[in-house]
C-alpha cells in the first residue's frame, strides 16, 4: 500500500476536527449573545476535539509520513487538548482571561504553521497555503491580545470566524492530500 493509499484510510480524523470546529464558528456566528454565555465550554470542546484528532493523526501518521510531520501533529495536538482543557474545567473563566488565552494560542499556532510552512518550502513542497493560514492565526492573535475587553458579542463572532476559518482549513488540508496521486513518485 502507498503512502497516500494509507492516509486515505484516516482522514476522516482531520475532517470530523475541521466539521466540529466550522460547525461551533458557524453557531457562534448565527447567535453570539447565547454563544457567549456557554463561551467556554463552546471554546472547549472544539479546541479540545481538534487536538484529540492532531494527537491521533500523529500517532497514526507516525509510520508512513515524513519523519516531522507526526511530530508536529502531535505536538500541535497536545497544546490544544491542555488548552482544551483549562476551558472546560473552569467555566467560570472572565472574557478577558479566554481573549488572552486564545490570542496566546493563536499566536503560538500560527508560529507552528510557519514553521510548517519553512520545512516545505526547504523540501520543495507546496508552502504557500501554510504561510497564509500562519499570518491569520498571527493577525487574530494580535487583535485578541491588542483589544481583550471587547464587546461580548463582536468577540464571539470574532471567535466563530477564526473556528470556522481554522475548521475549512482542517477540511481542505484533508481533501487536497486525499487528491494526491497514488505515490510521490508520480508527481
Amino acid at each position: 500500500m502507498s503512502l497516500i493509499e494509507d492516509f486515505k484510510h484516516m482522514k476522516w480524523l482531520p475532517l470530523a476536527g475541521g466539521a466540529l470546529l466550522c460547525v461551533l464558528g458557524l453557531t457562534a456566528l448565527v447567535w453570539p449573545g447565547r454563544v457567549a454565555k456557554i463561551l467556554p465550554l463552546c471554546i472547549g470542546a472544539a479546541i479540545l476535539g481538534l487536538g484529540l484528532c492532531e494527537v491521533a493523526s500523529g500517532f497514526l501518521a507516525k509510520s508512513f509520513l515524513p519523519e516531522y510531520i507526526p511530530g508536529m501533529r502531535k505536538l500541535q495536538g497536545f497544546v490544544n487538548v491542555a488548552v482544551g482543557l483549562v476551558f472546560l474545567l473552569n467555566r467560570t473563566l472572565s472574557l478577558m482571561f479566554i481573549a488572552v488565552v486564545l490570542g496566546v494560542w493563536a499566536v503560538a499556532f500560527g508560529a507552528l504553521r510557519l514553521r510548517d510552512a519553512l520545512r516545505r518550502r526547504a523540501s520543495g513542497q507546496p508552502w504557500g497555503c501554510c504561510a497564509g493560514d500562519a499570518a491569520v492565526k498571527f493577525a487574530v492573535g494580535i487583535f485578541m491580545l491588542a483589544s481583550p475587553l471587547g464587546s461580548m458579542a463582536a468577540w464571539t463572532v470574532m471567535v466563530g470566524l477564526f473556528f470556522l476559518f481554522v475548521g475549512a482549513s482542517v477540511i481542505f488540508s484533508a481533501v487536497y492530500l486525499d487528491r494526491l496521486p497514488r505515490d510521490f513518485e508520480d508527481f
